[in-house]
């Protein structure tokens, strides 16, 4: 069940069974993020909010020659996971999952457990 707030700006997924709290400065750089793609398909930027969302290390941002490669596998991935039908992309959370799942080790991913709760809720609302 998705729920929001009147008092506060707040959107939470609830599972009854599981609790995570995703700290602002996540929150912020997931609509960043977002953005990001949807509007700009800036994979570059969004490979740089990468630190501010707690994901990769940043001696792995930092390496021009990981960096690259990170970017080609992102641009890889969305070919794979956004259908551009319109101006707003339909995304395939499946493959997006699936690809994500492979660049994980690759890039020494760190997944804190909040984004493998959201992780799980999303696959849930997909049918996944």
């Amino acid at each position: 069940k998705i729920v929001s707030s009147d008092e506060e700006p707040k959107l939470a997924y609830l599972d009854f069974g599981m609790v995570s709290t995703v700290p602002r400065q996540v929150r912020d750089a997931l609509i960043c993020a977002v953005s990001y793609l949807i509007f700009a398909r800036d994979v570059d930027a969004v490979a740089s909010l990468f630190g501010e969302l707690q994901l990769l290390p940043e001696d792995v941002l930092n390496d021009p020659i990981q960096r690259t490669q990170l970017i080609i596998d992102l641009e890889t991935t969305l070919d794979q996971a956004l259908v551009y039908d319109s101006d707003i992309p339909k995304l395939k959370f499946d493959k997006l999952l699936n690809a994500l799942t492979l660049l994980v080790p690759k890039f020494q991913f760190k997944l804190p457990p909040y984004f493998i709760n959201n992780a799980r809720a999303l696959s849930t609302l997909e049918g996944i």
